[in-house]
């Protein structure tokens, strides 16, 4: 089983949640996980953030891993703001899981 990669963009917002569901469903309706690169990330509204939170859960209930990976300041201080823990959440590469 592999597992394939996205960046996500600087602005992940609603103009862009679309786009990032398409590519998210590809890896997901392959039997793949997905590693997803937060490092560029220098704004994530809710709507963001929920795609994100949806998007683990179905991978995870269909027994596959999404992990975020370098996850920037900008990323957690929205997880924060909108009081997700990112290692209830998601798995990632900070050393939580």
């Amino acid at each position: 089983m592999g597992s394939a990669h996205l960046r996500l963009p600087t602005v992940v917002d609603t103009a862009v949640a679309q786009s990032l569901k398409s590519e998210m469903l590809l890896p997901f309706y392959a039997g793949e996980g997905l590693s997803v690169d937060a490092s560029e990330v220098e704004r994530i509204s809710t709507p963001g953030l929920q795609l994100l939170w949806s998007a683990a859960a179905s991978f995870r209930a269909s027994g596959l891993d999404l992990s975020i990976q370098c996850p920037s300041q900008a990323f957690l201080a929205a997880l924060s703001d909108a009081a997700l823990d990112l290692s209830n959440t998601f798995q990632s590469d900070t050393g939580i899981q």
